[in-house]
Order: structure tokens, then C-alpha cells, then sequence
């Protein structure tokens, strides 16, 4: 399946690259693991790489949210947590390397909200890392 509109969906919810993710962009990564992979006596390198390679989703937010849209992206994401004390969440992510879609168990990493200033009675927000890990 080649690409069909979104890069990251949480749950069935879609994270809109327009509304929160900053102009820097989506790193979406699959990582090859190794185990009991070594060097020989030539210096020749035996990779055992296994079958599984999770995946890692990482943005930032764009510049200046306000504390609604901030409330709607976060509380959007919550409320797809299959486990909330874990963050855990069902996510659909686009993979480059495979030109498709893997939908895969993931856990959000703590978000730390750092607040720009408060204008007008509106609180805005600095860019925040937001990272998911398969």
C-alpha cells in the first residue's frame, strides 16, 4: 500500500502535519537490531540482525501553539492510549524505507510542554519533542 494522505496516525487519529508538526518535519525510522553479532579474527563482521526492526516516530510541535490546540492534539493522542499508564497507543505510521504502512504497538515518550508566555489571556507554546517507539 503506497502512501494514501497521512504520515503518523494514532489510534484513528490522524496527527495533521499542517496543524501541529513544525516545518522541520517527521523522522520516521526503522532500526535494525543485531544480536550476538561479532567480529572474526580477520575483522570480518557476522551481523545476526533480527527479523523485528521497531520503529521510531519523532516531531516537534510547531511554534506558538495555543493551549487549545495544544489541549486538542494531546487529548486527541490520550484518548487512543490503549494503555494510559504505559502511553501505549495503536499507531498506523507511513515507513519511507518500505514505502508503506506498519501499524504497530507504540509508547509515547514524556512530553515536557514548555510554555512560551501568555498573551492576551492566551497561553503559546515552544516547539515540543514529541517521540513514539515501537
Amino acid at each position: 500500500m503506497a502512501y494514501s494522505g497521512f504520515l503518523f496516525k494514532v489510534g484513528n487519529y490522524v496527527i495533521s502535519g499542517k496543524e501541529f508538526i513544525s516545518a522541520d518535519g517527521i523522522s520516521i525510522t526503522r532500526n535494525v537490531q543485531d544480536v550476538d553479532s561479532y567480529r572474526d579474527a580477520d575483522g570480518i563482521l557476522h551481523r545476526e540482525a533480527l527479523e523485528h526492526a521497531p520503529i521510531k516516530v519523532e516531531f516537534s510541535t510547531r511554534n506558538m501553539l495555543t493551549d487549545a490546540k495544544m489541549q486538542e492534539l494531546l487529548s486527541n493522542i490520550r484518548s487512543n492510549y490503549t494503555n494510559a499508564a504505559e502511553r501505549k497507543v495503536l499507531a498506523t505510521v507511513y515507513v519511507p524505507e518500505l514505502g508503506d504502512y506498519k501499524t504497530c504497538e507504540m509508547y509515547m515518550s514524556t512530553p515536557t510542554p514548555e510554555i512560551y508566555g501568555v498573551m492576551r489571556g492566551v497561553i503559546y507554546y515552544k516547539p515540543m519533542r514529541l517521540a513514539f517507539v515501537e
